[in-house]
């Protein structure tokens, strides 16, 4: 834990075929790892995606980094990492704001120091807010027992309520959208405008329906019309050769 400003460091590791969180540790385990003191046995012989998060007051996620990790057959972290992650977190852009601020964000294509981007990840179809929210989430599960200080930049900022808040949100939204209630915005905007597609070409069918039907009524009608002058016609010229046999007898 920093001192200065009472963050906690975290390290999370994502499942690479699922993109879920497989692991959580805190910073010290992780500088066990950089330092061969400790393996990731279930990643061998693979790259992992990995985050850094600083945590701060209702454990709320202050700032992130997404970066990767080389590991061995074995199960070592390649001793040659030296990613400063708490430099780039301290030193990231703005990021997504998932209920409690802005968290701060360095991944592959926003680093603050552009040489280490390589060795930094993306969040791909989740987005960053899928991400950060996934993120966020697993802090406020705190299986690490985490118990960041408050500090005066967080005084006075009712984070508790926040955090009710937000996980009430995040309840509804998974009674309304299904156990993905972890979905990302992004995820959310399309799904819904494929809603609205799906309902604009319902329209479209009922209407082309509604327009076939109308035409066909009205062909139906011009027939009937057609039939009924045709009638009349001939009833017209009847009723003429009668007055014609009429007029011819007297």
């Amino acid at each position: 834990m920093s001192e200065s400003n009472g963050l906690e460091e975290v390290v999370l590791v994502f499942d690479g075929a699922a993109g879920e969180i497989f692991s959580e540790m805190r910073f010290a385990e992780f500088q066990q790892l950089v330092e061969q003191q400790a393996t990731l046995d279930a990643h061998a012989a693979s790259v992992v995606n990995a985050a850094y998060a600083s945590v701060g007051s209702a454990l709320v996620v202050h700032g992130v980094v997404l970066f990767t990790l080389n590991v061995n057959e074995d199960g070592f972290v390649d001793a040659s990492f030296n990613v400063p992650l708490a430099h780039l977190a301290e030193n990231a852009g703005e990021g997504p704001d998932v209920g409690c601020g802005a968290v701060a964000l360095a991944c592959k294509g926003r680093c603050p120091v552009p040489w280490h981007a390589g060795s930094l990840w993306g969040p791909g179809e989740d987005g960053e807010e899928g991400v950060i929210m996934r993120i966020q989430k697993a802090v406020w599960r705190n299986r690490l027992g985490l118990q960041p200080k408050a500090h005066k930049e967080t005084q006075g900022i009712d984070f508790a309520s926040l955090q009710v808040q937000h996980q009430h949100l995040d309840d509804r939204l998974s009674q309304t959208i299904g156990e993905d209630g972890k979905v990302s915005l992004p995820r959310l905007i399309t799904a819904h405008s494929s809603q609205l597609s799906d309902v604009r070409q319902r329209y479209r069918d009922d209407l082309e329906r509604q327009q076939r039907a109308y035409l066909e009524q009205i062909r139906d009608c011009r027939d009937e019309i057609q039939q009924l002058k045709s009638a009349l016609r001939h009833e017209q010229d009847r009723s003429r050769r009668l007055q014609e046999l009429l007029r011819g007898e007297l």
